[in-house]
């Protein structure tokens, strides 16, 4: 079978889409069809798959990686709007996606290439969480409350000890010294371990030296209103996840305002971390290229 895909990426994360808008409901074994097209060196080589397809009258957005369907939904959300947006087939303000779980998914039209998706508050998890949530607990949502009197509480206890204690932990390795804040982010929710450290180093060397299972951020305040992440690949973090970790840490421990530029790698995601709590991130997920895969499918596929 001879497939076309379009390779698209946000910021340094890359992902395949899938239009199979037209396949009648046809379930094709996609597990197995990621495993082959995700692979850098023998197939296209990328990060996720999102497939595109049309049930019950709704568009639906399924997503798998290299083992398997799940996974955050953000970025292949941004990429598959981008796509319908450009063949003509959305609105011109909204797009509207379905995703498993009963998830509804809306995207705005910003301009013609700038896309913002909404990724819910930010949540505590437990240090040592798993990137696949099974070990997280969920806390109390760090979002600001509607009324004056709680948002002034919730900003005065962010900067007591016992919120400090709560929120994150103070490192030293050797010479290093991190600040660890686990959040959990993304659609669906995703843990991950944000961390401030003194100098360069890599998530992958300080999520062995902080001694987080989740995914690891590591984040860099340039100034109030901009910052530096380099996120840890193959782990449950997308693009979009990361930088909205990024930036619900930062302005959790007062480093940054809500609203700030999060720079990844070659891109950048504009998020905000508004008054009702929820996390919103704008993106411009751009074409890499369009391709056909020939994959030799599984009898009785």
């Amino acid at each position: 079978m001879d497939l076309s895909f379009y390779k698209l990426r946000v910021c340094d994360a890359d992902l395949i889409l899938v239009d199979d808008l037209g396949g009648n409901g046809r379930d094709r074994d996609w597990p197995a069809l990621a495993r082959a097209l995700l692979h850098r060196r023998r197939g296209a080589g990328a990060d996720r798959l999102a497939v595109l397809a049309r049930a019950e009258g709704d568009t639906w957005l399924r997503v798998f990686g290299a083992a398997g369907e799940g996974g955050p939904l953000a970025d292949a959300a941004l990429c598959a709007a981008r796509y319908l947006l450009d063949s003509g087939r959305s609105g011109a303000e909204r797009v509207c996606l379905r995703a498993s779980g009963g998830l509804s998914l809306e995207v705005d039209v910003l301009d013609s290439a700038s896309l913002g998706l909404s990724l819910g508050p930010p949540r505590r998890a437990a240090a040592g969480a798993s990137a696949d949530g099974t070990e997280a607990r969920d806390m109390e949502t760090l979002g600001e409350s509607e009324s004056a009197s709680a948002r002034a509480a919730s900003a005065a206890a962010l900067r007591s000890p016992e919120e400090a204690a709560a929120l994150g932990a103070l490192i030293e390795s050797g010479a290093a010294r991190y600040q660890v804040l686990p959040l959990r982010v993304g659609l669906p929710g995703a843990d991950g371990l944000a961390v401030f450290a003194e100098g360069a180093a890599s998530p992958a060397r300080v999520r062995a030296e902080a001694g987080g299972a989740a995914a690891a951020v590591a984040v860099r305040v340039v100034s109030r209103t901009e910052l530096r992440a380099q996120a840890q690949r193959g782990f449950a973090l997308d693009a979009a996840a990361a930088g909205s970790l990024a930036l619900a840490a930062a302005a959790a421990l007062g480093r940054s305002e809500r609203g700030a530029m999060v720079r990844l790698g070659s891109g950048a995601l504009w998020v905000e971390w508004g008054s009702r709590g929820a996390l919103y991130a704008v993106g411009r997920p751009e074409y890499v290229y369009r391709g056909e895969f020939h994959w030799l499918e599984p009898s009785g596929g």
